[in-house]
């Protein structure tokens, strides 16, 4: 009588990669290479992460699965169009401070200065509400500004306020 056994090799497990905050198209080139997909893809409104990166992942990172196999990912759609974050603005110049609240589709509220010498003039100090904090609605946002001396520069501070 003659027996036949027949050797099988494990099938190759892959580590899955962390694709949470990546874009959705960098996490299809990235699995395409180390031979993992996409299976189901869904959206959400997520103020932590950029329109169109990768929130979530199913298997999570550093689990092991079979070559050929699909995840599942939420890809972010960003805030949702209701809703207001405030950004951080400590550090950058008045100018680009009110650049970036107008962009995030708030308002610049009162400006008041503060005599700081280590700093440039006309830096952001501080700012009414915390950055990342999420609105429903638009808001003023105030800053404290930098300025080297407070009596010189009224006139000028003035005319830059508006």
């Amino acid at each position: 009588m003659l027996f036949r056994s027949k050797i099988s090799r494990s099938e190759k497990l892959i580590i899955v990669p962390n694709l949470v905050g990546q874009s959705r198209r960098s996490v299809e080139i990235s699995l395409q290479q180390i031979g993992l997909r996409i299976d189901t893809v869904y959206t959400e409104f997520n103020p932590d992460y950029p329109k169109g990166t990768v929130a979530w992942q199913f298997p999570k990172s550093g689990d092991h699965i079979k070559k050929g196999m699909g995840l599942q990912i939420t890809v972010s759609q960003g805030l949702p169009p209701d809703f207001f974050q405030v950004p951080q603005l400590f550090g950058m110049s008045m100018q680009n401070a009110k650049d970036l609240l107008t962009k995030a589709r708030l308002k610049v509220g009162k400006i008041s200065y503060q005599q700081n010498e280590d700093l440039v003039p006309y830096t952001v100090l501080d700012q009414s509400i915390a950055p990342g904090t999420v609105l429903n609605q638009t808001i003023q946002v105030d800053l404290v500004v930098s300025i080297l001396r407070s009596e010189e520069h009224t006139s000028e501070l003035q005319s830059r306020a508006y």
